[in-house]
């Protein structure tokens, strides 16, 4: 299947942008390790614009021949193996996008933007 657009006898099928944002969004906040998606600078631009997304830290494009390729910005929490979470997010997406939607993936790039350490506990200073 390629971008968007299904033919079948009784109709087209179209996907919107959104909706495999959704997927991706969905799907990396359900991956342990990911605390949470990070901005980037299009979404800041967006909500000076005053047109805020619900799909902040990923980017869909797609080739060509209409297989995706996702960037996703996210912020890791302290403790976990950033390769280990990087390549878990990109197995799961992908399975999750070919599960919903039976597009081609052409790649999924991961940017850790930072760890976030919620769970330490500063030590008081004698």
């Amino acid at each position: 299947m390629t971008k968007k657009n299904t033919e079948l006898e009784s109709g087209k099928i179209k996907i919107s942008d959104d909706v495999y944002a959704t997927i991706v969004t969905i799907t990396a906040l359900d991956t342990k390790g990911v605390h949470h998606m990070s901005s980037t600078f299009n979404d800041g631009v967006n909500t000076l614009l005053r047109r805020k997304t619900d799909h902040e830290g990923v980017k869909i494009s797609f080739n060509d021949e209409g297989a995706i390729a996702v960037t996703l910005y996210v912020c890791i929490q302290y403790g976990y193996r950033i390769p280990d979470v990087a390549l878990r997010l990109q197995e799961r997406i992908k399975t999750a996008l070919v599960s919903y939607t039976e597009i081609e993936v052409q790649t999924i790039d991961i940017v850790v933007q930072d760890i976030v350490f919620d769970d330490l506990v500063p030590t008081p200073r004698t």
